[in-house]
């Protein structure tokens, strides 16, 4: 049975690098795509079809895909994607679209104000606040049909934790943004067990915005030191889904380390 690859590309999660790697090791057997539109979605029922009707691709990337992955009698995926802490992906979203004027209201007021502004207006505005509350957890816990359950609340979006927990756990390629290089190294080992011929160069950190350095948590602790402490409460209780996703994540990395 052929057996392929298919990355769930989340925004500012590494996944440029990841689709480099993967690039770099499979050639023109790796497609990338995505719609017209970035709020375009593909389901399952599409995806198959893209993997059917490109017989000689190995790895399949978008941002558009959403968990659980396809099932076939003629093919195997073996599911990819990176988590992120929560609050360095935030910060990372304002850096980026600060300086990529991109045409989106998003970027506008990235380019207007400093982080705790934006993060401020982001917290309280129906739009914005999708992309700075537990949105991992959004893209993370679909039900296979396209549908996201969803309740919004004051200064917080609450999904599906349990559904995106379940699609995890069927990631067969899971990482961490935040511990990139350790995580595509197990990933790499991963593939040659399952005979796939993924030994890219060492990796690199493309689209990447933040160059600090220090442990996932001294980041954190710094970020939020940074912020008025009333909005740093409400910053991490709009995130309270994402961080539990992603200490969800390190398990089942751990799990597997040790097995």
């Amino acid at each position: 049975m052929r057996t392929v690859i298919c990355h769930y590309h989340i925004y500012k999660n590494s996944g440029t690098s990841f689709d480099d790697a993967l690039t770099r090791s499979f050639g023109e057997g790796h497609l990338c795509f995505d719609g017209p539109f970035p709020y375009f979605a593909i389901d399952r029922i599409q995806l198959d079809r893209i993997i059917c009707r490109n017989p000689g691709r190995r790895a399949f990337s978008s941002h558009q895909i959403r968990l659980p992955a396809p099932a076939s009698l003629d093919y195997r995926v073996l599911a990819a994607t990176f988590l992120r802490d929560p609050f360095l992906r935030v910060a990372s979203i304002w850096r980026f679209k600060r300086a990529h004027a991109d045409g989106t209201r998003t970027s506008e007021l990235a380019r207007q104000m400093d982080f705790a502004g934006w993060l401020e207006h982001a917290l309280g505005d129906a739009q914005e606040l999708t992309h700075v509350s537990n949105a991992q957890t959004r893209i993370l816990g679909e039900d296979g049909t396209g549908r996201v359950l969803m309740r919004r609340a004051a200064g917080r979006m609450e999904y599906d934790l349990q559904q995106a927990r379940a699609n995890l756990r069927n990631v067969a390629l899971l990482g961490r943004t935040d511990h990139y290089a350790d995580d595509l190294a197990r990933i790499a080992r991963r593939l040659r067990a399952e005979g796939m011929d993924f030994s890219p160069p060492p990796p690199r950190r493309l689209n990447a915005t933040d160059h600090a350095t220090g442990t996932v948590e001294e980041r954190v602790t710094a970020l939020l030191a940074d912020l008025p402490g009333p909005l740093a409460e409400r910053f991490v209780a709009a995130n309270d889904q994402d961080l539990a996703l992603y200490d969800h994540a390190t398990r089942l990395i751990e799990a597997e380390d040790r097995a």
